[in-house]
C-alpha cells in the first residue's frame, strides 16, 4: 500500500513550485526593467564609434599586456571587453555592463571603491573623470584576470559572463519579493483576458491620470506602471493594496475584490489571514453584496479550517495552480470574466 505524503511535505512541495515559478518571471522582468536586454545593443552602437577612443593610456587603467594581446588576437573590439574612462563619462549607464563583465557584485564595488547603485538604476546620470578612472581601473583589473585565465575567448563568452553575473545580482534581490511577483502575475492574467476580449477602453496611470489605450504599447510588460483599466462596459479594474485588485461598477462601487497572498512560509499563514480579513471587511462596508476572492498559496490545515468558516471569503483559488496549471488558470479567468459580464 502506497504511503500518503504528509500535509507538511505537500506544503514544502507547493512552496517550491510557487517559488521557482515566480522566480522565473521575476528574473525576466528584472532583466528587462534594468535594461539588460538593450545594453548589448548599446555596446554594439558604441563599437561603431570605436575610432573616437584612444587606448594609449590603457596601462594606467589596469589593462594587462597579456589580456590586451589575447583580445587583439581574437579580433574582439576592445570596447566590448575593457572599461574606458571616456565611455563611462559619456555613458554612465554602461557602468553596469562593465561591472558585470568584471563579475563584481554591487557590494564589492562599494567595498573596493564607492557605491554605484545610483548610476546603475540611473538616478545619477553624470560621472566625473576621476570617478570614471577609479571604476575603470577596478573593472579592468578583474576583467584582465578573467581574460588571462584562458587561451581563447569570444564575444559570446563576454555576453554570457555579463548575464551570469547579472543573474547573481538579481538572485540576491529575489528574497522577500515573492508576494510582489505573485500580485504581478495575477494582474497580468486579468489584463490579458481584458485584452483578449477587446474590452479595454482606457488606462489609469500611477499618477491617477487617464490615458487613452493604444495597441502599440506593451501594457502587459509594464503592468506595474498602471493603477487601473477602464472597460468598454463602463466597469473598471483598480490595482492597489488592500485589496490588490478591485472590479468596480459604473457607479464606483466594488463588485468584487481580490486579495493575492503569495507567501510560502507556513509560520506566517495566520498573519496573512489577518491582512485578508481587514481588506475584505472594508469592501463589505462599501458594498454588502461584493464578491470576495482570495488567491493564496501554501494553506496550512489551521488556515484552511479558518478560511472555510470565514463568511467574509466567497471564493478561494490556489495561486500555485493558477500559475502552473492551464486548466485551473482558465477557471480563475472565467470567474473574473463572469464578474465583468464577459461570455
Amino acid at each position: 500500500m502506497k504511503k500518503r505524503k504528509s500535509k507538511s511535505a505537500d506544503l514544502i512541495l507547493e512552496a517550491n513550485k510557487i517559488n521557482y515559478s515566480l522566480r522565473s518571471t521575476f528574473f525576466y522582468r528584472k532583466l528587462r526593467d534594468v535594461g539588460y536586454f538593450d545594453i548589448l545593443k548599446d555596446v554594439d552602437k558604441l563599437i561603431h564609434q570605436s575610432r573616437n577612443y584612444s587606448w594609449e593610456e590603457r596601462k594606467y587603467w589596469n589593462i594587462t599586456h597579456n589580456a590586451w594581446d589575447l583580445i587583439t588576437k581574437q579580433n574582439i573590439d576592445y570596447l566590448r571587453v575593457f572599461s574606458h574612462p571616456k565611455v563611462l563619462v559619456e555613458h554612465p549607464k554602461l557602468i553596469s555592463y562593465y561591472r558585470n563583465v568584471a563579475a563584481i557584485p554591487l557590494k564589492g564595488v562599494q567595498y573596493l571603491s564607492f557605491s554605484i547603485t545610483d548610476y546603475e538604476n540611473q538616478k545619477r546620470k553624470e560621472i566625473d573623470y576621476s570617478s570614471a578612472f577609479t571604476l575603470s581601473k577596478l573593472f579592468n583589473t578583474h576583467i584582465s584576470a578573467i581574460v588571462e585565465s584562458t587561451l581563447s575567448i569570444s564575444n559570446e563568452n563576454i555576453a554570457c559572463l555579463m548575464y551570469s553575473s547579472t543573474g547573481c545580482t538579481i538572485d540576491g534581490s529575489w528574497r522577500n519579493k515573492i508576494g510582489e511577483e505573485a500580485e504581478k502575475m495575477v494582474k497580468s492574467y486579468i489584463f490579458r483576458t481584458c485584452l483578449d476580449n477587446k474590452l479595454i477602453f482606457a488606462m489609469i496611470d500611477k499618477a491617477n491620470s487617464p490615458m487613452d489605450f493604444s495597441n502599440e504599447y506593451d501594457y502587459l510588460a509594464n503592468i506595474d506602471l498602471f493603477k487601473g483599466i477602464k472597460l468598454k462596459n463602463m466597469m473598471s479594474i483598480i490595482f492597489s493594496s488592500e485589496p490588490d485588485v478591485s472590479i468596480i461598477d459604473p457607479n464606483g462601487k466594488p463588485l468584487s475584490v481580490i486579495e493575492v497572498k503569495g507567501g510560502t512560509d507556513p509560520a506566517g499563514a495566520l498573519e496573512r489571514l489577518g491582512a485578508i480579513k481587514k481588506s475584505f471587511e472594508q469592501a463589505r462596508k462599501d458594498n454588502k453584496k461584493v464578491e470576495t476572492i482570495l488567491v493564496v498559496s501554501c494553506i496550512t490545515n489551521e488556515m484552511e479550517r479558518r478560511l472555510k468558516k470565514d463568511a467574509l471569503i466567497d471564493k478561494i483559488f490556489n495561486l500555485t495552480k493558477i500559475i502552473i496549471d492551464m486548466d485551473y488558470r482558465e477557471k480563475f479567468v472565467n470567474k473574473i470574466n463572469s464578474i465583468m459580464s464577459i461570455g
